[in-house]
């Protein structure tokens, strides 16, 4: 099946995501308090291999800036793996947290 993901987080540097991602991993940790997760980087795929590129640095800072929020709210950086990718589907660049 689809995995769906725990949160989208669009529109960074400046969403405001710090309370609803509190809110998302204190719920998946309610539910499963061993948790694990996925925090994947996913920039658009369109344009040139240039504007690419800059998608994918672009869309991999922002996880790691959401990776950052997530070890200030005291979850344990081991419990989760970062990843990125590229998507035909997203039209912005997105960080996707999925519960593993």
């Amino acid at each position: 099946g689809v995995r769906r993901p725990l949160i989208v987080i669009r529109n960074l540097p400046n969403a405001e995501y710090v309370q609803p991602l509190y809110n998302a991993v204190n719920g998946a940790l309610q539910r499963r308090p061993n948790a694990m997760f996925d925090l994947v980087a996913v920039a658009p795929n369109r344009g040139n291999a240039a504007r690419a590129a800059l998608a994918s640095s672009t869309s991999k800072k922002n996880a790691e800036m959401v990776l950052r929020s997530l070890s200030d709210m005291g979850l344990a950086l081991e419990r989760v793996h970062l990843s990125a990718l590229s998507s035909n589907t997203v039209q912005t660049n997105e960080v996707h947290l999925y519960v593993r």
